[in-house]
């Protein structure tokens, strides 16, 4: 018990080191440490076989998407296709619904098989020209695109997320497991995610609160700005094909994701090459800035990771586990398996750790005991897609880094819709399951 509460005290020095506005990469060494030392663990020896490991694997992993991802996002910005279909949102539906509007682009990409952080990549210029022109408070995009990617669209039956594949592997299940299930705490999530952010945008507009640039966002908007009044936007429905060809080419053909990347960047290149190549944009210095902010990106985001796999070797991981697995002859075996979901994917900053650190530990006594294997797979997704988005989830860290709003302006709404709501639906979920299963 006394490590466990040494984990938590560890994130949470990580949390108001971050909100004090601390360099996250720094404010991940100091809680790390803090987690190392008061565990009785080997400080250097941790720090160099857990901490780096993880760093290293995570980058490994995401180096290449991250940079692909990025420079596809930079093209679509600067040749004004990223506005350009941003006006399409606005003129289909109106600034009123500009936010479900976001939550749920972001859904089609992450259903479609576009990767969470690359889909962030693509949504973040859409975003920000639609909340300029709704006036919405700039710190509400990181909760309206993590709403999109992060949580809904993973308890979605058939989703192709990896996070939805790991079951099939330990219960014999499909990607369609328990189908009602699925789709009713999928919908579940997203009109209470809608409702929050509603709720926040009335408040912000009795507080007076609207649209307020920094220079950073200023730079962003500046060029597609000048495209849009010299009538140079391109086609908004042109400037959806890259986008669309990432979801074709993972989809249809099976390639992998930096391929796919590959494929959205050269058509961009193609279809808007008058704003690219006709001396309106310096190429070299714009791609050169894009390589630095992804670079940045990936080591913050692998420095959060590294800290999941210090915890995972704490002794408070193993209490963790082996008190699931005591407790199962007393209570019911899906509340003990969505409650390991969740707090093993908390643990591990992890869904996917998570999940399969449960799947691993609970799905064979579980099975032996009778458990339904479809209703495991879906409680499974729903529950771990919760405590996976806590301060140090490298998700959340892309996501705020990507919008530019820092942890004290942006989590609090972020931890609404991608942590509480999210428990609230594994909770509702497990005894629906019992009426559905």
């Amino acid at each position: 018990m006394i490590n466990l509460i040494v984990v938590l005290i560890g994130l949470a020095l990580l949390l108001i080191l971050t909100l004090r506005k601390i360099n996250v990469a720094v404010a991940a060494l100091v809680s790390v440490v803090f987690i190392i030392v008061f565990s009785g663990l080997p400080v250097l020896q941790t720090l160099n076989d857990s901490y780096l490991t993880g760093f290293v694997n995570f980058l490994k992993s995401v180096w290449l998407m991250l940079l692909l991802g990025a420079i596809l996002s930079k093209i679509m910005d600067v040749s004004g296709a990223a506005r350009s279909i941003a006006q399409l949102i606005i003129r289909g539906i109106g600034p009123r619904w500009a936010i479900p509007a976001i939550i749920l682009a972001g859904g089609l990409l992450t259903y479609g098989g576009v990767q969470s952080m690359v889909a962030c990549f693509a949504l973040y210029p859409i975003a920000l020209a639609v909340f300029r022109n709704a006036n919405l408070p700039r710190y509400l995009i990181p909760a309206a695109i993590g709403t999109g990617i992060f949580t809904w669209v993973y308890m979605l039956p058939g989703s192709p997320a990896i996070v939805n594949i790991i079951p099939t592997k330990y219960l014999g299940t499909t990607p369609m497991a328990a189908p009602a299930l699925g789709l009713i705490a999928a919908g579940l999530q997203l009109v209470l995610s809608l409702v929050y952010l509603e709720w926040v945008v009335r408040k912000s507009r009795r507080l007076g609160e609207g649209f307020l640039p920094d220079d950073s966002t200023m730079l962003a908007l500046e060029n597609s700005d000048a495209l849009e009044r010299e009538g140079s936007l391109p086609n908004p429905w042109l400037s959806l094909v890259p986008l669309a060809s990432i979801a074709v080419v993972l989809n249809v053909f099976g390639q992998d994701i930096s391929l796919a990347l590959l494929v959205g960047i050269v058509l961009s290149c193609v279809f808007f090459w008058k704003n690219l190549f006709t001396g309106k944009i310096d190429l070299v210095t714009t791609l050169s800035d894009v390589t630095n902010q992804a670079a940045i990106l990936a080591i913050v985001s692998s420095s959060i990771v590294g800290i999941g796999s210090v915890v995972q070797v704490t002794p408070s991981f193993k209490g963790v586990v082996d008190a699931m697995l005591a407790s199962s002859g007393t209570v019911d075996p899906i509340i003990i398996f969505g409650a390991a979901s969740a707090i093993l994917a908390g643990l591990c900053a992890s869904q996917m750790g998570g999940l399969s650190t449960a799947l691993a530990a609970l799905a064979d006594p579980f099975l032996a005991m009778g458990v339904d294997p479809e209703v495991m797979h879906r409680i499974g997704v729903i529950a771990s897609n919760s405590l996976d988005s806590l301060p140090h989830s490298g998700g959340i860290v892309a996501v705020l880094a990507i919008s530019g709003v820092s942890y004290k302006e942006g989590y609090s709404h972020l931890f609404m819709t991608t942590v509480l709501i999210t428990i609230v639906v594994a909770v509702v979920s497990i005894p629906l399951a019992a009426v559905l299963y």
